[in-house]
Protein backbone atom coordinates (compact mmCIF):
# COMPACT_ATOMS: atom_id res chain seq x y z
CA UNK A 1 0.00 0.00 0.00
CA UNK A 2 1.31 3.50 -1.19
CA UNK A 3 2.38 5.57 1.95
CA UNK A 4 3.03 9.16 2.15
CA UNK A 5 4.45 11.35 5.29
CA UNK A 6 2.48 13.25 7.32
CA UNK A 7 5.86 15.87 7.57
CA UNK A 8 6.09 14.54 11.08
CA UNK A 9 8.60 11.36 11.12
CA UNK A 10 7.56 10.24 14.47
CA UNK A 11 3.52 10.68 13.62
CA UNK A 12 4.48 8.78 10.70
CA UNK A 13 6.03 6.11 13.08
CA UNK A 14 2.51 5.92 15.22
CA UNK A 15 0.50 5.41 11.80
CA UNK A 16 2.36 2.44 10.96
CA UNK A 17 4.29 3.87 8.04
CA UNK A 18 2.23 7.55 7.55
CA UNK A 19 -0.39 8.21 5.72
CA UNK A 20 -1.99 5.88 2.98
CA UNK A 21 -3.08 7.45 -0.02
CA UNK A 22 -6.86 7.98 -0.27
CA UNK A 23 -6.83 8.97 3.24
CA UNK A 24 -9.58 11.83 4.83
CA UNK A 25 -7.93 12.74 7.98
CA UNK A 26 -9.97 14.93 10.32
CA UNK A 27 -7.73 16.90 12.62
CA UNK A 28 -9.79 18.22 15.65
CA UNK A 29 -8.29 21.39 18.35
CA UNK A 30 -9.67 21.72 21.49
CA UNK A 31 -8.24 25.42 20.42
CA UNK A 32 -8.25 27.04 16.90
CA UNK A 33 -4.43 27.56 17.12
CA UNK A 34 -4.00 24.01 17.64
CA UNK A 35 -3.54 22.24 14.90
CA UNK A 36 -1.55 24.60 12.34
CA UNK A 37 1.74 23.09 13.14
CA UNK A 38 0.61 19.80 12.18
CA UNK A 39 -1.02 21.04 8.95
CA UNK A 40 1.78 23.44 8.12
CA UNK A 41 3.70 19.96 8.44
CA UNK A 42 1.44 18.14 6.37
CA UNK A 43 1.79 20.69 3.56
CA UNK A 44 5.61 21.20 3.47
CA UNK A 45 6.63 18.19 1.17
CA UNK A 46 6.35 18.95 -2.39
CA UNK A 47 6.28 15.50 -3.48
CA UNK A 48 2.78 16.20 -5.28
CA UNK A 49 0.14 19.32 -5.45
CA UNK A 50 -0.84 20.93 -3.14
CA UNK A 51 -3.87 22.87 -2.36
CA UNK A 52 -5.23 24.57 0.60
CA UNK A 53 -9.08 25.66 1.14
CA UNK A 54 -9.92 28.36 3.88
CA UNK A 55 -13.32 28.09 4.89
CA UNK A 56 -13.51 31.60 6.42
CA UNK A 57 -10.64 34.10 7.26
CA UNK A 58 -6.92 32.26 6.72
CA UNK A 59 -5.53 31.41 10.34
CA UNK A 60 -2.48 29.47 8.20
CA UNK A 61 0.36 30.69 6.37
CA UNK A 62 1.06 28.30 3.82
CA UNK A 63 4.36 27.26 2.47
CA UNK A 64 5.59 28.12 -0.26
CA UNK A 65 4.04 26.37 -3.77
CA UNK A 66 0.97 25.73 -1.47
CA UNK A 67 -2.57 26.52 -4.29
CA UNK A 68 -4.34 28.46 -1.69
CA UNK A 69 -8.45 29.62 -2.07
CA UNK A 70 -10.43 31.53 0.87
CA UNK A 71 -14.23 30.55 0.53
CA UNK A 72 -17.00 33.20 1.95
CA UNK A 73 -19.24 30.35 3.03
CA UNK A 74 -22.17 32.91 2.91
CA UNK A 75 -21.81 33.94 -0.76
CA UNK A 76 -21.09 29.95 -2.14
CA UNK A 77 -23.26 27.16 -2.78
CA UNK A 78 -22.39 23.53 -2.06
CA UNK A 79 -21.45 22.52 -5.76
CA UNK A 80 -19.00 25.44 -6.04
CA UNK A 81 -17.31 23.89 -2.86
CA UNK A 82 -17.15 20.56 -4.11
CA UNK A 83 -15.38 21.91 -7.37
CA UNK A 84 -12.68 23.15 -5.34
CA UNK A 85 -12.46 19.94 -3.25
CA UNK A 86 -12.96 17.46 -5.88
CA UNK A 87 -12.47 18.96 -8.86
CA UNK A 88 -10.36 18.21 -11.87
CA UNK A 89 -7.31 19.71 -10.46
CA UNK A 90 -6.95 17.09 -7.50
CA UNK A 91 -5.43 13.36 -8.44
CA UNK A 92 -3.52 10.72 -6.73
CA UNK A 93 -0.94 11.66 -4.14
CA UNK A 94 -2.48 15.38 -3.80
CA UNK A 95 -2.40 17.15 -0.39
CA UNK A 96 -5.46 18.51 0.29
CA UNK A 97 -6.41 20.98 3.33
CA UNK A 98 -9.74 22.05 4.54
CA UNK A 99 -9.81 24.22 7.03
CA UNK A 100 -12.61 24.82 9.08
CA UNK A 101 -15.51 22.49 9.40
CA UNK A 102 -16.74 24.91 12.27
CA UNK A 103 -17.53 27.04 9.74
CA UNK A 104 -19.51 24.55 7.73
CA UNK A 105 -21.48 24.49 10.77
CA UNK A 106 -22.49 28.18 11.42
CA UNK A 107 -23.43 28.70 7.48
CA UNK A 108 -24.67 25.64 6.77
CA UNK A 109 -25.65 23.78 10.01
CA UNK A 110 -24.63 20.53 11.21
CA UNK A 111 -27.38 17.89 9.09
CA UNK A 112 -25.89 20.22 5.64
CA UNK A 113 -21.96 20.29 7.04
CA UNK A 114 -21.87 16.35 7.57
CA UNK A 115 -23.84 15.79 4.40
CA UNK A 116 -21.28 17.32 2.23
CA UNK A 117 -18.49 15.74 4.25
CA UNK A 118 -20.25 12.29 3.52
CA UNK A 119 -20.63 13.47 -0.17
CA UNK A 120 -16.62 14.35 -0.47
CA UNK A 121 -14.69 12.14 1.39
CA UNK A 122 -15.71 9.06 -0.51
CA UNK A 123 -14.84 11.10 -3.66
CA UNK A 124 -11.35 11.57 -2.71
CA UNK A 125 -10.45 8.40 -1.33
CA UNK A 126 -11.48 7.10 -4.87
CA UNK A 127 -8.96 9.33 -6.11
CA UNK A 128 -6.29 8.75 -4.21
CA UNK A 129 -5.56 12.26 -2.72
CA UNK A 130 -4.98 12.64 1.19
CA UNK A 131 -6.89 15.33 2.76
CA UNK A 132 -6.60 17.02 5.95
CA UNK A 133 -10.20 18.42 6.99
CA UNK A 134 -10.19 20.55 10.70
CA UNK A 135 -12.24 21.69 13.23
CA UNK A 136 -12.55 23.14 16.27
CA UNK A 137 -13.49 20.67 19.17
CA UNK A 138 -15.25 23.36 21.09
CA UNK A 139 -16.99 25.01 18.04
CA UNK A 140 -18.34 21.89 16.72
CA UNK A 141 -21.74 19.76 17.89
CA UNK A 142 -21.13 15.87 18.62
CA UNK A 143 -23.72 14.80 15.98
CA UNK A 144 -21.38 16.96 13.12
CA UNK A 145 -17.57 15.12 15.36
CA UNK A 146 -19.83 12.08 14.77
CA UNK A 147 -20.99 12.53 11.53
CA UNK A 148 -17.70 13.17 10.13
CA UNK A 149 -15.92 10.60 11.94
CA UNK A 150 -17.83 7.26 11.30
CA UNK A 151 -16.44 8.13 7.44
CA UNK A 152 -13.11 9.53 7.87
CA UNK A 153 -10.47 6.70 7.88
CA UNK A 154 -8.47 8.58 10.68
CA UNK A 155 -9.51 11.31 13.29
CA UNK A 156 -6.71 12.86 15.62
CA UNK A 157 -8.00 14.95 18.29
CA UNK A 158 -5.09 17.12 20.18
CA UNK A 159 -5.51 18.35 23.28
CA UNK A 160 -2.78 20.82 24.68
CA UNK A 161 0.32 18.47 24.95
CA UNK A 162 -1.75 15.22 24.14
CA UNK A 163 -2.96 13.51 20.94
CA UNK A 164 -5.52 10.43 20.46
CA UNK A 165 -5.68 8.46 17.73
CA UNK A 166 -9.41 8.25 18.04
CA UNK A 167 -10.11 6.40 14.35
CA UNK A 168 -7.19 4.94 11.78
CA UNK A 169 -8.37 2.45 9.28
CA UNK A 170 -6.12 0.30 7.84
CA UNK A 171 -3.56 0.17 10.61
CA UNK A 172 -3.49 -2.67 13.60
CA UNK A 173 -6.21 -1.96 16.33
CA UNK A 174 -3.55 -1.38 18.43
CA UNK A 175 -3.36 1.83 17.48
CA UNK A 176 -6.99 2.75 18.19
CA UNK A 177 -7.34 5.15 20.92
CA UNK A 178 -3.84 5.38 21.77
CA UNK A 179 -2.93 8.24 23.63
CA UNK A 180 0.75 10.15 23.09
CA UNK A 181 2.46 13.45 23.73
CA UNK A 182 2.60 15.70 20.80
CA UNK A 183 4.85 18.92 21.52
CA UNK A 184 5.83 21.71 19.01
CA UNK A 185 9.56 22.86 19.49
CA UNK A 186 10.24 26.82 19.12
CA UNK A 187 11.12 26.66 15.63
CA UNK A 188 7.46 24.79 15.05
CA UNK A 189 8.67 21.40 14.65
CA UNK A 190 5.98 18.89 15.59
CA UNK A 191 7.21 15.39 17.57
CA UNK A 192 4.67 12.75 18.57
CA UNK A 193 6.30 11.04 21.65
CA UNK A 194 5.78 7.89 24.03
CA UNK A 195 2.37 6.37 24.66
CA UNK A 196 0.45 7.28 27.95
CA UNK A 197 -1.67 4.33 29.50
CA UNK A 198 -4.16 6.33 30.72
CA UNK A 199 -5.36 6.98 27.29
CA UNK A 200 -5.75 2.96 27.23
CA UNK A 201 -7.76 3.33 30.13
CA UNK A 202 -9.55 5.89 28.59
CA UNK A 203 -10.70 4.38 25.66
CA UNK A 204 -11.86 1.36 27.28
CA UNK A 205 -13.88 3.38 29.52
CA UNK A 206 -15.67 5.45 26.94
CA UNK A 207 -15.44 1.67 24.65
CA UNK A 208 -17.63 -0.33 27.92
CA UNK A 209 -19.69 2.73 28.41
CA UNK A 210 -21.16 2.82 24.77
CA UNK A 211 -21.37 -1.21 24.32
CA UNK A 212 -23.95 -0.82 27.74
CA UNK A 213 -25.55 2.27 27.21
CA UNK A 214 -24.06 3.43 30.22
CA UNK A 215 -23.93 7.11 31.08
CA UNK A 216 -20.51 8.66 32.84
CA UNK A 217 -22.59 9.19 35.96
CA UNK A 218 -24.11 5.58 36.35
CA UNK A 219 -20.03 4.35 35.44
CA UNK A 220 -19.15 6.68 38.19
CA UNK A 221 -21.68 5.01 40.60
CA UNK A 222 -20.22 1.85 39.98
CA UNK A 223 -17.00 2.59 40.22
CA UNK A 224 -17.88 4.80 43.21
CA UNK A 225 -16.42 8.29 42.26
CA UNK A 226 -17.67 11.53 40.68
CA UNK A 227 -18.71 11.85 36.99
CA UNK A 228 -16.09 14.59 36.50
CA UNK A 229 -12.92 11.99 37.29
CA UNK A 230 -14.63 9.45 34.55
CA UNK A 231 -14.93 12.14 32.19
CA UNK A 232 -11.70 12.97 32.93
CA UNK A 233 -10.01 9.58 32.35
CA UNK A 234 -11.96 9.23 29.19
CA UNK A 235 -10.13 12.24 28.11
CA UNK A 236 -7.12 10.82 29.02
CA UNK A 237 -6.33 14.28 31.93
CA UNK A 238 -5.97 11.83 34.63
CA UNK A 239 -5.91 7.88 35.74
CA UNK A 240 -7.85 5.63 38.04
CA UNK A 241 -6.03 3.90 40.91
CA UNK A 242 -6.01 0.31 40.91
CA UNK A 243 -8.66 0.62 44.08
CA UNK A 244 -10.78 2.10 41.83
CA UNK A 245 -10.30 -0.19 38.80
CA UNK A 246 -10.47 -3.48 39.88
CA UNK A 247 -13.87 -3.68 41.89
CA UNK A 248 -15.43 -1.15 38.42
CA UNK A 249 -14.30 -4.21 36.53
CA UNK A 250 -15.65 -6.66 38.94
CA UNK A 251 -19.04 -4.79 38.76
CA UNK A 252 -18.81 -4.85 34.66
CA UNK A 253 -17.93 -8.40 34.71
CA UNK A 254 -14.98 -7.91 32.75
CA UNK A 255 -10.87 -8.28 33.59
CA UNK A 256 -8.70 -5.25 33.89
CA UNK A 257 -6.74 -6.97 30.59
CA UNK A 258 -10.58 -6.40 29.02
CA UNK A 259 -10.32 -3.12 30.23
CA UNK A 260 -6.85 -1.99 29.02
CA UNK A 261 -6.86 -3.90 25.72
CA UNK A 262 -8.20 -1.48 23.45
CA UNK A 263 -10.46 -2.30 21.22
CA UNK A 264 -11.88 -5.54 22.71
CA UNK A 265 -14.37 -6.63 20.20
CA UNK A 266 -13.51 -6.45 16.63
CA UNK A 267 -16.71 -5.54 14.20
CA UNK A 268 -14.76 -5.60 11.09
CA UNK A 269 -10.81 -5.53 9.86
CA UNK A 270 -10.07 -3.41 7.27
CA UNK A 271 -7.05 -3.94 4.45
CA UNK A 272 -6.49 -1.22 1.90
CA UNK A 273 -4.26 -2.04 -1.39
CA UNK A 274 -3.33 -0.28 -4.57
CA UNK A 275 -5.28 -0.48 -7.41
CA UNK A 276 -3.40 0.07 -9.95
CA UNK A 277 -2.47 -3.22 -11.64
CA UNK A 278 1.12 -3.12 -11.73
CA UNK A 279 1.43 -2.83 -7.80
CA UNK A 280 -1.51 -5.22 -7.46
CA UNK A 281 0.86 -7.96 -9.09
CA UNK A 282 4.11 -8.65 -6.91
CA UNK A 283 4.68 -12.41 -7.72
CA UNK A 284 4.57 -14.27 -10.74
CA UNK A 285 1.75 -15.90 -9.40
CA UNK A 286 -0.68 -12.73 -9.97
CA UNK A 287 -2.36 -13.98 -6.65
CA UNK A 288 -2.45 -10.46 -4.27
CA UNK A 289 -3.18 -11.33 -0.60
CA UNK A 290 -6.28 -9.49 0.46
CA UNK A 291 -6.69 -10.64 3.68
CA UNK A 292 -3.73 -13.56 4.34
CA UNK A 293 -3.54 -13.29 8.50
CA UNK A 294 -3.75 -16.91 9.30
CA UNK A 295 -5.40 -16.17 12.19
CA UNK A 296 -8.42 -15.21 10.63
CA UNK A 297 -11.15 -17.70 10.24
CA UNK A 298 -11.35 -16.65 6.08
CA UNK A 299 -8.61 -15.61 4.07
CA UNK A 300 -9.08 -13.97 0.57
CA UNK A 301 -6.96 -13.63 -2.28
CA UNK A 302 -7.19 -11.17 -5.49
CA UNK A 303 -5.55 -12.84 -9.06
CA UNK A 304 -5.44 -10.97 -12.04
CA UNK A 305 -4.64 -13.17 -15.20
CA UNK A 306 -3.24 -11.89 -18.55
CA UNK A 307 -4.94 -13.24 -21.45
CA UNK A 308 -5.24 -16.97 -22.25
CA UNK A 309 -3.02 -17.18 -18.94
CA UNK A 310 -2.85 -19.85 -16.03
CA UNK A 311 -2.61 -19.31 -12.44
CA UNK A 312 -2.57 -21.68 -9.15
CA UNK A 313 -2.98 -21.43 -5.72
CA UNK A 314 0.14 -20.39 -3.65
CA UNK A 315 -1.04 -22.76 -1.13
CA UNK A 316 -2.66 -26.20 -0.88
CA UNK A 317 -5.93 -25.48 0.87
CA UNK A 318 -8.11 -28.68 3.01
CA UNK A 319 -10.89 -27.05 3.93
CA UNK A 320 -14.16 -24.64 2.21
CA UNK A 321 -12.68 -22.74 -0.57
CA UNK A 322 -14.47 -20.28 -3.26
CA UNK A 323 -13.74 -18.41 -6.44
CA UNK A 324 -15.55 -15.35 -7.33
CA UNK A 325 -15.21 -13.83 -10.76
CA UNK A 326 -14.96 -9.85 -11.22
CA UNK A 327 -13.89 -9.72 -14.63
CA UNK A 328 -13.48 -12.70 -17.86
CA UNK A 329 -14.47 -16.02 -18.52
CA UNK A 330 -12.16 -18.46 -15.95
CA UNK A 331 -12.24 -21.72 -16.55
CA UNK A 332 -11.43 -23.56 -12.72
CA UNK A 333 -9.96 -27.11 -12.63
CA UNK A 334 -10.66 -29.30 -9.80
CA UNK A 335 -9.30 -32.61 -11.41
CA UNK A 336 -12.30 -34.79 -13.06
CA UNK A 337 -14.02 -31.62 -13.32
CA UNK A 338 -13.28 -28.04 -14.56
CA UNK A 339 -16.82 -25.41 -14.28
CA UNK A 340 -16.31 -22.50 -16.20
CA UNK A 341 -17.02 -19.56 -14.80
CA UNK A 342 -18.20 -15.73 -16.36
CA UNK A 343 -18.26 -12.15 -14.38
CA UNK A 344 -20.68 -12.42 -11.84
CA UNK A 345 -20.69 -16.30 -10.92
CA UNK A 346 -19.39 -18.30 -7.72
CA UNK A 347 -18.12 -21.44 -7.23
CA UNK A 348 -17.19 -23.21 -3.61
CA UNK A 349 -16.18 -26.40 -3.23
CA UNK A 350 -15.07 -28.58 0.17
CA UNK A 351 -14.44 -32.48 -0.86
CA UNK A 352 -11.46 -31.58 -3.79
CA UNK A 353 -8.94 -28.57 -3.76
CA UNK A 354 -8.88 -26.18 -6.52
CA UNK A 355 -5.69 -26.98 -9.01
CA UNK A 356 -5.16 -24.08 -10.76
CA UNK A 357 -7.37 -21.52 -13.12
CA UNK A 358 -7.28 -20.12 -16.98
CA UNK A 359 -8.09 -17.18 -18.13
CA UNK A 360 -9.98 -18.28 -21.66
CA UNK A 361 -10.18 -14.49 -22.81
CA UNK A 362 -8.13 -12.63 -24.88
CA UNK A 363 -8.27 -9.85 -22.37
CA UNK A 364 -7.31 -10.03 -18.39
CA UNK A 365 -9.33 -11.57 -15.69
CA UNK A 366 -9.89 -11.18 -12.30
CA UNK A 367 -11.09 -13.40 -9.83
CA UNK A 368 -11.30 -13.59 -5.72
CA UNK A 369 -10.31 -16.93 -4.37
CA UNK A 370 -11.52 -17.24 -0.72
CA UNK A 371 -10.48 -19.99 1.68
CA UNK A 372 -12.03 -20.93 4.64
CA UNK A 373 -11.15 -22.88 8.21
Amino acid sequence: MQRRTSGIPSLDDVLEGGLVVGDNVVWLGEHRDEIIDPLSAFLLPDDADRHLVCLGSPRLDPPAGVETHTVDLAATRPAELEALIVGDHIGEGTRLVVDGLDHLLTHWGAAETVAFYRRNCPRLLDLGAIAYWTGTRSQLSPAVVSGVSKIAQCVLERRADRLRITKAEGRSHRVQGMLVTFEVDPDHTCRVGREHAVGRLGEGLRRIRHDRNLTQGQLASLAGITPAAISQAETGRRGLSLDTVVPLCEALGVTVDELLGGQGRVEHHLVRHDRRRDDARPSDSGVVPLFDDPSLEIRAFLTVLDPDATGVPTFAHKGVEMILVADGLVLVDLGDQTPVLRAGDALMVNRVPIRSWENLRSEPARLFWVVSG
